[in-house]
């Protein structure tokens, strides 16, 4: 497998829940399973720097790509895309792959979809990490995203996000945009540009990362515009599905839990966990320096590092 390289990953389909739904199956012989989960704008390849390294260890890698994203359906029904359909969905991946448990590890959404489907389905999970996504419990009153802003201004952008104004500009000029949401910290813009409150219309000079190989870039760039943006777009337009599948569930995660924070990453700060310690007894926190929001493939030893630390004491490749 080579992470500049995503059609030499082992490409794999199953039909659950009434989708088809795409996965990367890495070490299938393993019984010790990692399911890394994504966020958005991402796709299972911002795993690509995780999945050969851990297989090559000896554990199973399973990636799937979340509905509304890339080979997955995007259904039309919103509700479907609430964390608890989106945790059935992976229950019944496992189910497909008769896997009963695993080490549940996520990114951004991917983060918050570890958490919820280790509280919809604690049968399944051994242990929870997110890299970049708070624990956060369910809220016990619904906040919509035009008040949650005006004390966690950091999501402000995800008032634009949720437009059709989004979309229509995502699939206009999904290769810029992919261009510059793309960059290491180092290079990184503010996701919405504030002289015209878009994404890519009025900004200049939206160049390749050299952190980002062509070939990665062209796969994120075609997966967009074959199906377009509105199913990952959806995922914004969940608040109030999630307060309504979510405020019953149990606050606590019974779990071992990972947090690893990226010290630059201006959507998720550090400070974001700092009550974190009241609701997952057992919980290992750490910190990458100089990284931002996409830690995982600006600094991909550091991640590995610490993952694997942890995975050595929880559950380590040879049961």
């Amino acid at each position: 497998m080579d992470p500049n390289d995503p059609s030499t990953f082992n490409h794999q389909y199953a039909n659950i829940n009434g989708i088809r739904l795409h996965y990367i199956d890495a070490n299938p012989s393993s019984h010790n399973v990692l399911l890394f989960i994504h966020g958005w704008p991402d796709l299972w390849l911002g795993w690509r720097y995780q999945i050969p390294f851990f297989s090559k260890l000896g554990y199973r890698v399973i990636v799937p790509s979340l509905r509304g994203f890339g080979e997955t359906d995007s259904p039309e029904d919103l509700t479907t895309y609430g964390d608890k359909g989106i945790s059935a969905d992976l229950a019944a991946l496992l189910d497909h792959l008769s896997i009963p448990t695993v080490v549940v590890v996520g990114h951004d959404w991917g983060g918050m979809v570890a958490w919820r489907f280790t509280q919809f389905h604690p049968e399944r999970v051994r242990a929870v990490a997110s890299f970049c996504t708070p624990y956060n419990p369910p809220e016990q009153q619904y906040i919509p995203l035009e008040n949650l802003v005006e004390f966690m201004p950091n999501f402000k952008y995800q008032l634009y996000l949720v437009s059709p104004e989004a979309e229509q500009e995502i699939n206009e000029h999904t290769a810029d945009f992919f261009k510059l949401v793309f960059r290491p910290v180092s290079e990184a813009r503010a996701l919405i540009y504030k002289k015209t409150n878009k994404l890519v219309i009025g900004r200049t000079n939206a160049s390749k990362s050299e952190a980002l190989s062509q070939k990665v870039l062209d796969y994120y760039v075609k997966s967009y515009q074959r199906n377009g943006s509105r199913g990952s777009l959806n995922w914004y337009k969940r608040r109030k599905i999630n307060y309504e599948q979510c405020k019953d569930l149990d606050p606590i995660i019974r779990k071992p839990a990972l947090m690893v924070t990226a010290a630059k990453d201006a959507a998720l700060p550090p400070s974001l966990t700092k009550n974190m310690h009241k609701y997952i007894p057992d919980l290992t926190q750490h910190n990458v320096d100089d990284a931002g929001h996409w830690v995982l493939w600006e600094k991909p030893d550091e991640c590995n590092t610490y993952l694997l630390k942890w995975l050595n004491k929880v559950s380590p490749a040879k049961l």
